[in-house]
């Protein structure tokens, strides 16, 4: 039977999961950051990595992969193939028809400069990943259903995150990464009736996340959330998303706190939440 650990922080807060099939193979989902990278090698103990999933370029996910390649040329691991779709960083950063050209730089100049640049240091090992593939992995089966979309400017690196689902003979389990409101609208109107599953990964670590259609399309019965204590607990409305007419003018309205998610989940009738507050979780597949 397979399994999946959702890992704990070690930095402030990230994103990293390890599944490990029934034969004993791995995937790895992002990582987090180079301080989470001896946690995280820990629960790969040793085991193939089949297959890398890179969610979206940013610093709580992937500059551990990152720096664990610039530092140690991946020696660590033993991967085979490294999935991602990460915006063309070229083509957009002079873009100056967006919401917020200074945040828009920002995003962009979060992580994707460092990936592009270690980017020698493992493309032969990569494949660049678009909505429709399919994956699969001993009893594993893994369904691209969301990547990058042109035109999503007002929160460009989260809107690029990948999203699949992962399908095993007993769970389905969906990974939203880091989605935003507008990608979560992009992807409720072209891949609604792919969405069920039994466990859902909570988009952005549950805030400023999708929307509720999403949430209720999915319908799952359990939670999976990258969360800190202080982030798990934050309000509706935390102090820096008090300042509505800024979020105006970012294209950036439909942002709320966990608070908010939590309540939809409450009712979404949602009877388990892995934490990763709460240390790191097994759940089996």
């Amino acid at each position: 039977m397979a399994f999946l650990y959702q890992l704990t922080e070690t930095s402030r807060f990230m994103m990293s999961f390890v599944l490990v099939t029934d034969q004993d193979n791995c995937i790895i989902i992002d990582g987090g950051r180079p301080e989470d990278m001896p946690l995280l090698k820990q629960y790969v103990n040793g085991r193939h990595v089949s297959a890398w999933i890179l969610t979206h370029a940013h610093v709580d996910h992937i500059s551990g992969f990152v720096d664990e390649f610039v530092h140690h040329r991946g020696k660590d691991f033993d991967i085979d193939t490294i999935y991602y779709n990460f915006p063309p960083y070229d083509e957009l950063i002079t873009k100056t028809d967006v919401e917020d050209v200074a945040w828009f730089r920002h995003d962009l100049n979060n992580m994707l400069p460092a990936f592009n640049e270690a980017l020698p240091l493992f493309r032969d090992k990569t494949h660049i990943t678009h909505q429709g593939e399919a994956l699969d992995i001993d009893e594993v089966h893994i369904d691209f259903i969301y990547s990058y979309h042109e035109g999503l400017t007002a929160n460009v690196i989260n809107d690029s995150s990948l999203v699949f689902k992962v399908t095993t003979p007993n769970k389905t389990v969906m990974f939203l990464g880091d989605l935003g409101p507008d990608g979560g609208d992009l992807l409720f109107r072209e891949s609604r009736h792919l969405l069920k599953s039994d466990i859902c990964q909570m988009a952005h670590h549950g805030h400023m996340n999708v929307g509720m259609d999403v949430y209720a399309q999915i319908m799952p019965e359990a939670c999976l959330w990258c969360c800190a204590d202080w982030l798990y607990n934050e309000p509706e409305i935390p102090p820096y998303l008090e300042d509505a007419e800024k979020l105006r003018r970012m294209g950036r309205i439909r942002m709320y706190g966990t608070a908010v998610t939590r309540k939809w989940m409450d009712i979404l009738g949602v009877q388990k939440h892995y934490v990763t507050k709460d240390g790191t979780q097994r759940i089996e597949l």
